[in-house]
């Protein structure tokens, strides 16, 4: 096989794996998806209990607040 031919042959075969890779990423986003769905799902029918404490404002109001019981510096 020449050179040209191999080349060819090459970009052949990787065009191949990666159609079968973009499929294989359908596929799995595809499941994550449903399984999301569903999970939300669920959870809009169960009523979340809201939490009691302070926050802070600009859509960080469910952050808490990791190092309120470490010492030292950070």
């Amino acid at each position: 096989m020449s050179a040209a031919q191999d080349k060819s042959f090459k970009s052949k075969e990787q065009a191949e794996e990666a159609l079968y890779v973009r499929e294989q990423e359908k596929a799995q986003l595809a499941a994550i998806r449903k399984d999301a769905e569903a999970k939300n799902s669920s959870q809009s029918t169960a009523q979340q209990p809201e939490k009691d404490f302070e926050g802070g404002f600009g859509g960080q109001e469910d952050l808490e607040d990791r190092y309120a019981t470490t010492s030292g510096e950070h």
